[in-house]
């Protein structure tokens, strides 16, 4: 087994963490690991809490749970399964990558996160997607 190239954050004295899934993808012109790390972050003093997105090679995400709900209710309003949230690489034409992190939901409560990510071969060429999915914690 590989060692993850990212880790959850160890709990301290202001957060404790739940790890909630780790992906890492190959990326062939670049010759570079894309790795991404999720996990719940609670505040141990107030107790809020949001799901937070890290990544080597781009920026991640914090979804902070009443924004979310907010926007799945939004969502479901539009007939849509899911919205996008924080970071995202959309694909052109000199360049095939694709990352997305999406939130799904279902009568308006988010219910799923999806990291998506899409690359690319050695000939530049788009490679097959791949996605980590996980419950959005209760």
């Amino acid at each position: 087994m590989e060692t993850p190239l990212l880790d959850t954050p160890p709990d301290n004295s202001v957060h404790s963490y739940v790890p909630l899934g780790y992906i890492a993808v190959y990326d062939a012109p670049l010759n570079c690991d894309f790795a991404f790390v999720a996990y719940k972050e609670t505040d141990k003093d107030s107790g809020n809490w949001r799901v937070r997105i890290r990544s080597t090679q781009t920026v991640g995400a914090a979804l902070e749970a009443p924004a979310i709900a907010s926007k799945a209710k939004e969502t479901d309003a539009q007939g849509k399964p899911f919205f996008l949230w924080g970071y995202k690489l959309e694909p052109r034409a000199t360049d095939q990558r694709q990352i997305e992190f999406r939130v799904y939901q279902e009568g308006g409560i988010p219910k799923e996160v999806e990291i998506f990510i899409q690359l690319r071969q050695f000939d530049q060429s788009a490679d097959t997607p791949q996605s980590l999915r996980f419950p959005w914690p209760a």
